[in-house]
């Protein structure tokens, strides 16, 4: 077995290479198996400028379609402690949005298909920009006279960041908590992931944070765009070693979380034109006949591979727009 672990570990090194130098944003690497840490490496740096190097502790803010896993779980575990129906009619909550959306349920949110418009787009066809704040009240009021749906409710597909902004403020209603709050109390509490939140304001101090960057093809940038909205303010900050207690939570099959999962993946569809995507951030793949788990957005953002029949878990976790 330690002669397996040495190779492993080489062939880890073999593959991020690129990532480990001074000059590179970094990347957490942890495989395991059967809830054993086979193999844990880290590469690069949290902050170049700074020359602070990558590691297990370092906390990254994951994309919006990322997040998604853990708020969609939240909404599972918040219809078993009674808190809301995933049936519920949004009009339940919100008795002002229109009429053509009075079948509209929780579970439509959850897929995308409730048939308003997406408040992205439409703040880019306003502001010209996505970085601009975007108010509560702002987005309710956007929703309450929007005069017809985009898509039929209920049956059609839109990926709207309207649903997630939505979807939240009906959490936090029924819950009478901010969501990050309930959120922390609910998951992250119990499990131990001490150094994962749900963001309440980008400014907040957050110890251990690695700056984000991105490329655009002239060298790297710093990822600074934040969108300050409903549908845009629910980003979640982890790190490596907060993802290996997700990874064991979410992979056994006597747990809670798991469970959420499995009724998430019953229950919501997968995006039009992408491979085996589901809207709440997995992919499903198959890998020499085994079923792989892949916990991803919209844009790949890969950090989390799971082979339930092996008892494996791989993290790839970094700082590094678009990359696992």
């Amino acid at each position: 077995i330690a002669i397996n672990k040495i190779k492993l570990a080489k062939k880890i090194d073999s593959l991020f290479q690129s990532f480990n130098t001074k000059n590179s944003p970094g990347c957490a690497i942890n495989i395991i198996q059967d809830g054993n840490v086979i193999a844990k490496k880290e590469y690069g740096m949290a902050s170049i400028e700074l020359q602070v190097p990558f590691s297990h502790q370092s906390v990254v803010r994951i994309g919006y379609s990322e997040a998604r896993e853990f708020i969609s779980i939240a909404a599972v575990l918040m219809d078993k402690d009674g808190i809301l129906s995933l049936n519920d009619k949004i009009r339940k909550y919100f008795p002002k949005l229109p009429e053509w959306s009075a079948a509209v349920t929780i579970w439509d949110l959850l897929n995308h298909r409730s048939g308003f418009v997406d408040e992205w787009a439409t703040l880019l066809l306003m502001h010209g920009a996505m970085s601009n704040r975007f108010e509560k009240e702002q987005f309710l009021r956007l929703l309450y006279t929007q005069p017809e749906p985009e898509i039929e409710p209920g049956k059609g597909f839109m990926y709207c960041n309207s649903d997630f902004g939505l979807l939240r403020l009906i959490m936090e209603q029924a819950s009478g908590k901010n969501l990050p709050d309930w959120i922390n109390q609910r998951i992250f509490e119990p499990l131990k992931m001490n150094n994962t939140r749900m963001q309440k304001n980008a400014l907040d101090i957050v110890p251990n944070l690695a700056t984000k960057y991105s490329s655009d093809g002239n060298g790297l940038k710093q990822a600074k765009v934040q969108k300050t909205s409903p549908g845009g303010n629910y980003f979640i900050l982890t790190c490596g070693e907060d993802l290996e207690k997700w990874a064991s939570a979410i992979s056994n099959t006597n747990s809670e979380f798991n469970a959420a999962f499995e009724m998430l993946l019953k229950n919501v569809r997968m995006i039009p034109g992408k491979k085996n995507h589901f809207v709440t951030g997995h992919s499903i793949d198959t890998l020499n006949s085994h079923r792989v788990i892949i916990h991803e957005g919209a844009n790949g953002e890969n950090y989390l591979s799971r082979i339930p029949s092996k008892g494996l878990a791989i993290i790839t976790f970094g700082n590094m727009d678009g990359e696992g």
